[in-house]
């Protein structure tokens, strides 16, 4: 498996990796069919991504496939300029392999290289695997979004995360 920036030509490709993972799995924040976006429009957002200071799209590649993608958006606001929101998904067949430590590493790697020295991010609060990759990378609890995702007519909490 290798860890690389996402490129055009990966447009079709993250777009079935998300509707994968909105399929597999209720931590993602996108509902199965709800995201409507379409292959040129994703080829834009990569293009975005590339072409703007302080956000990183990075993919988990393995030889036949994507299994996971990680998104780094740094603040453009000079106040702010130091922090970014990390976002983290891998397909459930790949879930404690490896992947999700992978991209994180890639994702702190170059968060330290571009300037930025806190991470955040929001989990689920019974998110048990995610909650312990965060950790292992030294992102600590700082509150919870009470009620904040409602699915299948169920409110759950999420977790403020942040690494500094």
């Amino acid at each position: 498996m290798i860890i690389r920036y996402a490129v055009n030509g990966d447009a079709r490709a993250l777009l079935s990796l998300f509707s994968k993972l909105d399929y597999e799995s209720d931590f993602m924040l996108f509902e199965p069919g709800e995201r409507q976006t379409t292959e040129s429009e994703q080829v834009a957002i990569i293009e975005a991504f590339a072409n703007t200071g302080g956000r990183f799209m990075f993919v988990a590649e393995t030889a036949d496939e994507l299994v996971g993608f990680c998104v780094l958006v740094g603040n453009q606001q000079r106040r702010s300029a130091h922090m970014a929101s990390l976002v983290v998904g891998v397909a459930q067949a790949h879930w404690r392999r490896g992947a999700g430590a992978k991209l994180m590493a890639a994702a702190i790697e170059q968060a330290a290289a571009s300037g930025i020295s806190r991470i955040e991010l929001t989990v689920r609060t019974d998110n048990v695997a995610a909650l312990a990759l965060y950790r292992k990378f030294g992102f600590a609890i700082e509150g919870v979004r009470t009620g904040s995702l409602e699915i299948g007519g169920r409110l759950f909490d999420e977790y403020y995360m942040a690494r500094v």
